[in-house]
Formats: C-alpha cells, sequence, structure tokens
C-alpha cells in the first residue's frame, strides 16, 4: 500500500534557518487562510495548494498553521487517529522542506486507535506547550507532531518525543523558486470519512527589497532593528478594517518604506516609532495613524486619506490626499538651514483633498509643534507657509487672515533652542492655484487685531520680512 507522498523520504534532512542579523532587517508577517470544503476519501488523500508569489519574503523564520477538519457525514464521523497530515514547502527538484503536522493522534503500540474526535479546529506552532498527539480537544493551540521518521502507515510505535525532527521550523530558510505550499491530508484507516474544511498560514521572514508586498488581510511589516530601516518593496494593501495591514516601529524605530504603499485598502501605523512613507501615487486606500510618528516624503494618492489618531504626529513635506485632524494629533513643522542661508527652507505639507478640521475646536485641539535645525534670529518677525489644502473643510468658511491660533496648542520648545509659543500665531494664507493655505506668523511687536491681520495680509505690515520657500 502506498503511504502518503508528503516529503522526499522518510530520513530527516535537518533545515536550519542561519542568518546573520541585520541592522537594517524588516519583518514581514505573511497571512493567508483558504476554504477547502474536500473530502478526504477513506484510505485517500486531499491535497491543497497555496502560492506565495509576492509574499514580499526573502525567508522564512516562523510558520503557524490553522487547520479545520470536520466528519463528512454523522453516520460515519471521522476518527482523529487515523488522519496524517503534513505541510510542503517547494517541490522534490527543489529540495522540499516538510513538517509533519498529525500523525494518527494518540495511536501508539499500546492504542491502535488513537484519539475518536470526530473534528479538530487548532492552531500549530513550535511554541505551544503541548503535542497534538496528546490532544484533548478539538481547539486550542498545539505543537504539530513532527515525526517524519514514524510511517503512518507502518507498525504502531511508542510515542517519543525524542522522535520529533520536522515541525513547523523545518520550513524555515530561504525562499525557494517554486513559491509552493502544499498541504496534505490522508486518511490512513478503512473506515470512517472526513472533510478538510479550511486551513491557513501565518508566515514571518525577512522583507525583500524589491518588487510587492502583499502580505495578505492582516499581515504585517515590521521594523525588527534600531534606527533607519529602509524596505525597497512596495507594500501593498486590498483590505480594510481588522484585514487592514499593520505597520508597526517601536522606540528608536525608523521603518522607512521607500518603495511606498499601494492598494485601495487599509494601513494601521502602530508603536511610538517613526513610519517614513515614500513616493505611493498608486495608493488610494486609508493610512490610519493610531500611534507614533509618520513622515510623509513623497506623494500619496490624491483619493487616498490620512487619518490622524490623538496622540500621533504627521510631518514631512509631501503631498497626500485627504487629511482627518483628531482632537490630540499634532503636525511637525520643521525650518531647516540650507547653505550658507539660516533658516530658508522648511516643511511644507500639501492636501490634494480635504482637511478635516470638523472635530477640532477651541476646547478640541490640533498640536502643532514647529522644531528648528538651528539657531535662527525671530526679531524681525516671519511668516511662512506650513500647509496647502485643495479643501480646508470646517475651515474653509473663514475669511483671509482670520486667525485661528485658538484651534490648535503650540509648542516651541524646539524651535530655535527654545522659543515662548506665545507670539505665535496660524491663520487663513492666500488661495492660489486652487490650494489655501495655512501661514505661521512670528512677530517682535504686540499682537495685532483680526482687522490689523486682515490689512497686513493686503496690504503689508511694515518692518515684517517674509521667506519664501525654496522650490
Amino acid at each position: 500500500m502506498n503511504r502518503p507522498r508528503a516529503s522526499t523520504g522518510w530520513l530527516l534532512v535537518a533545515f536550519a534557518f542561519l542568518s546573520v542579523a541585520s541592522a537594517n532587517a524588516q519583518e514581514v508577517t505573511w497571512l493567508r487562510n483558504v476554504e477547502v470544503n474536500q473530502t478526504v476519501p477513506d484510505l485517500g488523500q486531499s491535497v491543497s495548494l497555496l502560492n506565495m508569489a509576492n509574499s514580499g519574503l526573502e525567508s522564512i523564520s516562523n510558520v503557524k498553521v490553522d487547520l479545520s477538519l470536520s466528519s463528512l457525514t454523522q453516520e460515519n464521523p471521522m476518527w482523529l487517529g487515523q488522519i496524517y497530515s503534513t505541510l510542503t514547502y517547494g517541490v522534490a527538484s527543489e529540495d522540499e522542506r516538510t513538517a509533519v503536522l498529525l500523525n494518527r493522534p494518540g495511536v501508539s503500540n499500546t492504542d491502535n486507535i488513537g484519539s475518536s474526535l470526530s473534528s479538530l479546529n487548532v492552531t500549530l506552532t513550535d511554541s505551544a506547550a503541548t503535542n497534538i498527539f496528546n490532544v484533548a480537544s478539538g481547539t486550542g493551540t498545539y505543537q504539530p507532531d513532527g515525526r517524519l521518521g514514524v510511517n503512518p502507515y507502518g507498525s504502531r510505535i511508542a510515542y517519543n518525543p525524542s522522535d520529533v525532527n520536522a515541525g513547523l521550523s523545518a520550513l524555515n530558510g530561504s525562499l525557494l523558486q517554486s513559491q509552493k505550499l502544499s498541504l496534505l491530508v490522508a486518511d490512513t484507516q478503512l473506515g470512517a470519512t472526513g472533510k478538510l474544511d479550511r486551513w491557513g498560514v501565518q508566515i514571518k521572514g525577512t522583507a525583500t527589497s524589491s518588487g510587492t508586498i502583499n502580505t495578505g488581510a492582516g499581515g504585517s511589516v515590521a521594523a525588527t532593528g534600531t534606527g533607519a530601516q529602509i524596505v525597497g518593496a512596495t507594500v501593498h494593501s486590498a483590505s480594510t478594517g481588522a484585514g487592514a495591514v499593520g505597520l508597526l516601529a517601536g522606540a528608536n524605530q525608523t521603518l522607512n518604506l521607500n518603495g511606498g504603499v499601494s492598494g485601495n485598502g487599509d494601513f494601521n501605523k502602530t508603536g511610538s516609532g517613526t513610519l517614513k512613507v515614500g513616493d505611493s501615487a498608486d495608493f488610494t486606500g486609508t493610512l490610519n495613524v493610531n500611534e507614533g510618528k509618520v513622515l510623509v516624503a513623497g506623494n500619496l494618492g490624491a483619493t487616498s486619506t490620512t487619518v490622524m489618531g490623538s496622540g500621533s504626529l504627521l510631518g514631512g513635506s509631501g503631498t497626500v490626499g485627504s487629511v482627518v485632524w483628531n482632537a490630540g494629533a499634532t503636525f511637525e513643522w520643521q525650518l531647516h538651514n540650507t547653505v550658507g542661508v539660516a533658516g530658508t527652507d522648511w516643511d511644507l505639507l500639501r492636501v490634494a483633498g480635504a482637511l478635516d478640521t470638523s472635530l477640532l475646536n477651541p476646547g478640541d485641539k490640533f498640536n502643532l509643534s514647529l522644531l528648528s535645525d538651528g539657531s535662527f534670529d525671530l526679531s524681525g518677525g516671519y511668516e511662512w507657509t506650513f500647509l496647502q489644502a485643495a479643501n480646508l473643510g470646517s475651515l474653509s468658511g473663514f475669511a483671509f487672515g482670520t486667525d485661528i491660533t485658538n484651534f490648535f496648542n503650540i509648542s516651541a520648545g524646539g524651535f530655535n533652542g527654545g522659543m515662548d509659543a506665545s507670539g505665535i500665531k496660524v491663520f487663513i494664507g492666500s488661495t492660489a492655484d486652487g490650494f489655501t493655505s495655512l501661514n505661521l506668523q512670528t512677530i517682535a511687536v504686540p499682537e495685532p487685531s483680526t482687522g490689523a491681520m486682515l490689512m497686513f495680509g493686503l496690504l503689508g505690515l511694515a518692518g515684517m520680512r517674509a521667506i519664501q520657500r525654496k522650490a
């Protein structure tokens, strides 16, 4: 009788995932779930295939498997002690790698029938406390069986943990050309029939440096080292809500998505670190900034949306689609010094769509944090445009020159070595080429009234110097 074809042989070839930790490593979590609903024939097999193309992985370091089996009929229910299952990565011509998920749970030299469970819905991971051989419940988290050297059609033998040699870590290593995963479920004895309902994988590994990272719904890209870390591939999302793709940068980490983002789905930025997003003109979805900082270094799609949650921070000089400012969120603006001329370049954010400020009011303010990268004399008074928007949302009703400082908590502790923010104002600027500006103003004279500020905007105020931002 033929035994299930699940590996290149019953003698295990051990696969060790050897790598030198890189200071610029990024971790991709690739998730896929497969609905199968396929009968496992009596004394037969069911095989389900999954292609890992565009996973965005360069190598594999950790695998988890979800596995769901049930009885085909209640009159002849599945007997788990008859089931053998493997997950294989690759094909025989490229030294495929195999993990044994099930090997007749409970069957040993003293028990010829094993587990009588008629259904199974479990997560398998090497880090679990209990091996699936000792399964007591059809749900929960277990270690995979891992005994590649135990023939499921051979003589029953005593269970020995030292025989575990093909857990899920056997799948670790560099990616193979075929990019194929195959799940096999086999019925090893006559009588009782089961069904492979569904299965899924969570695969973690290092990010590729080019192409597309398509993690799948609920997947993620995370910084794993310290300092700035660059991802050259484009990160894609086609899912929303619970299926949003996570972007994680923790404390002292900068996850630089130099390849940008794409798709019409959602991204969720988490962690207290910094996410830097490069050109992403093809992105039409939503970037939810839940924690930490996002720096826009390129152009996000004109129809995309960036939602700034309370406690989050947005900065940089780039173009975004629409932006939602929640109370408690922060826009970070920095004045830069260019060679030989202090304070002649600064951050300028352009909003191609609407700036949604509907949640702001004098009692629920937006934070504006001002920084400078050098010493700069403000005694003469200056004015800068820090944002341009095609639609200012609820601020659109304010006239040119209107003082809107009471919508902002302004912090200037990082500006020019620290300065008093009480002399800094925000007002509605001019409209040009379809974009209306929000302007910052610092003056060394008593603050003018709203009417005087309007006259300044129209006629100019003596002694005020304005600097034009470099293109």
